[in-house]
């Protein structure tokens, strides 16, 4: 299936290599383009310690900000985004299909007790325009339902 308009899809998830992973898989699908926003920060601020030290945080936010901001405007790309930077820039991706891979709480290696993931999970809720929830972690079977979706609105 090949997208017949230019869009982005954000994949969000509490396990971001599982997101990367599905991303990945689904762009390749679709023919379209794949970027990860925690590569992006870490391509485009190579030493954010240096970068606080010397210029300080609010530099720092700027420089994220710009990064995310060419993401989010990027077109015909299937983006991966960690929840921490989902939860702080999750406004810029307004024109993208955003789509919430939700995995139990016994399968989120990451969250270290049940109180963040609801929160965390909540977060992500409130803010997707879809959600998909997990059994198990299958990339063919997240791509295959993130397909069946998007033929529906798209």
């Amino acid at each position: 299936m090949k997208a017949s308009k230019k869009f982005n899809i954000l994949i969000v998830s509490l396990d971001n290599r599982f997101s990367k992973l599905v991303a990945a898989t689904l762009a390749e699908k679709l023919d379209m383009f794949v970027v990860d926003c925690g590569e992006m920060l870490v391509y485009d601020l190579s030493n954010r310690k240096e970068i606080i030290e010397k210029c300080g945080i609010e530099y720092l936010k700027t420089r994220e900000t710009s990064v995310l901001e060419k993401c989010a405007s990027f077109q015909n790309t299937v983006i991966s985004i960690n929840y921490d930077l989902f939860h702080e820039y999750s406004k810029l991706f307004i024109n993208s299909v955003i789509i919430y891979l939700k995995l139990n709480n016994a399968k989120v290696k990451e969250t270290t007790n049940k109180i963040a993931y609801q929160s965390r999970d909540q977060f992500i809720s409130k803010n997707c325009d879809f959600s998909i929830l997990l059994d198990k972690k299958s990339k063919i079977n997240s791509v295959k339902m993130i397909i069946e979706i998007l033929s529906e609105v798209v």
